[in-house]
């Protein structure tokens, strides 16, 4: 007699995390056999057909096709349906004070150039003229010094460094720099824009056929790395963030989910004259002052790190 096919499917399911079950690391057997269960259940309840599957299957190809160095389809994937965002809360809860995080995007690179504090590192980005500066503190609102600052961001025509033919014109609005011993940066750059998402790949399919939302508002991308040879009593976390644009077109419609109310902050409108720095500007500019708050590393028990 044939097996009940409700049956054939438990009895696949328990062979299958059976399998599984003998993965060494505690903590990839317990990723894997909660993703195997999920997705399982996923299949049982919604019975895709074959052709669906070989659709799904074709389409992590697409993002697979377009995803390397400065680009990673997989990464906006997981933002545009919230999953990013949903992985930063259940991970990196943070206390009242604390910077909070958010998505690193997929045109994160590692590699960035350094710059001294106070350099321009707008490069052959195009836009109106920005000066960035503040200072990385921790919970307790003592100076980090050391700390490493990375910086990413879009021009005026929505565009990153690594979508504008960077063989040709080099990497620009990108830069790694260090706080100073009073935990200040500081660094001129350009203004950055609302932009859509790639919408060439896998996803554009899947934007394209559900919320036809594919727009961020404007903002910068930092990430900040605590500094070198902390204690264990006093090692601070990393941070991943955005600081976005007051006023910004999309701020509520944002296709990744990212912003939240305590990383929007002013741009303001300076007249020419004399900049923060003393650098004498014969046109208007704009300045954004915004501290970044490190929290320490969890402890075991603790619900804030």
């Amino acid at each position: 007699m044939d097996q009940d096919p409700t049956q054939a499917q438990e009895t696949l399911l328990a062979e299958v995390l059976d399998r599984f079950a003998t993965t060494p690391d505690p903590r990839l057997r317990q990723l894997l056999l909660a993703l195997i269960r999920h997705l399982h259940e996923f299949v049982r309840e919604s019975r895709p057909t074959w052709q669906e599957w070989e659709a799904a299957m074709a389409f992590c190809a697409r993002a697979a096709a377009v995803t390397g160095p400065g680009r990673n389809e997989f990464i906006a994937l997981s933002d545009a349906v919230g999953l990013t965002m949903q992985v930063l809360a259940s991970s990196q809860p943070k206390p009242p004070g604390a910077t909070i995080p958010t998505l690193i995007g997929p045109f994160h690179l590692a590699n960035a150039p350094w710059f001294p504090n106070g350099a321009d590192i707008a490069g052959a980005a195009q836009g109106e003229r920005l000066h960035v500066s503040g200072r990385v503190l921790d919970i307790a609102g003592e100076p980090v010094a050391g700390a490493i600052l990375s910086v990413w961001h879009s021009d005026e025509r929505g565009l990153y460094d690594v979508q504008d033919d960077p063989a040709a014109k080099g990497l620009w609005a990108r830069g790694r720099l260090r706080s100073t011993q009073d935990g200040g940066f500081a660094f001129w750059t350009v203004m950055p824009a609302a932009y859509p998402a790639p919408m060439d790949a896998a996803l554009g399919d899947l934007i394209g056929s559900t919320t036809r939302m594919h727009w961020r508002p404007a903002h910068l991308h930092v990430a900040i790395e605590a500094p070198e040879n902390q204690t264990a009593e006093t090692e601070l976390e990393g941070l991943t963030t955005h600081v976005f644009v007051r006023g910004s077109p999309y701020l509520d419609q944002d296709f990744a989910f990212g912003v939240r109310p305590g990383l929007v902050a002013d741009f303001t409108l300076q007249p020419p004259g004399i900049a923060p720095d003393g650098r004498v500007m014969a046109e208007p500019y704009r300045t954004l002052t915004f501290d970044f708050v490190l929290t320490r590393k969890r402890q075991a028990g603790s619900p804030f790190p």
